[in-house]
């Protein structure tokens, strides 16, 4: 497997099992990340506890270098997670725009149900009273959800050649 592609390519196809295992590549990153970061930076955080405003300086320090070191790679993830998305969009047939009707817009209104949430919270609504608007967006923004997950991660792609390549499963077949 080219590996190159597999994470950084939009170009081409993969099966569901390709999808599946970025997402264990992913959860894997994540953990070998975060221990690295609680190894490395435990003691700052420790300092910055129980070390007054000497502490709080130097643990700021380094809880700003993980915290940039958390976003680099959370980009590097979303990117590499975009661009396998789009390759098994690509064996479903489907051009790489359903990532906007199953990726973005879910996201989008979940800021706009959370930041509905927020402002009612604010102001001091009552909790107990839904508004049925904001209820709706988020069944619509579920079932988007929903759906993108079931497309991406447990349909089987077009079978023989599609328009974005061959069937990654024939060579698998064949073999």
């Amino acid at each position: 497997m080219n590996w190159g592609n597999y994470l950084f390519g939009f170009q081409g196809r993969i099966n569901r099992a390709k999808i599946w295992l970025f997402v264990l590549i992913a959860i894997v990153v994540y953990i070998v990340y975060f221990t690295a970061v609680a190894v490395v930076f435990g003691g700052s955080i420790v300092a910055m506890v129980k070390g007054g405003p000497a502490g709080m300086m130097a643990g700021g320090a380094t809880i700003g270098a993980a915290a940039l070191a958390s976003i680099l790679l959370y980009l590097i993830v979303l990117y590499c997670g975009i661009a396998v998305s789009v390759k098994r969009l690509h064996d479903r047939n489907k051009s790489a725009w359903w990532i906007v009707v199953f990726i973005v817009i879910p996201i989008v209104l979940s800021w706009i149900n959370l930041a509905t949430m927020l402002s009612a919270m604010n102001a001091g609504a009552n909790a107990a009273a839904p508004n049925p608007m904001m209820s709706l967006v988020g069944v619509a923004s579920l079932i988007l959800s929903i759906w993108g997950f079931v497309e991406l991660y447990c349909l089987r792609g077009t079978e023989g050649p599609n328009a974005y390549g061959p069937d990654p499963l024939a060579g698998e077949s064949a073999a």
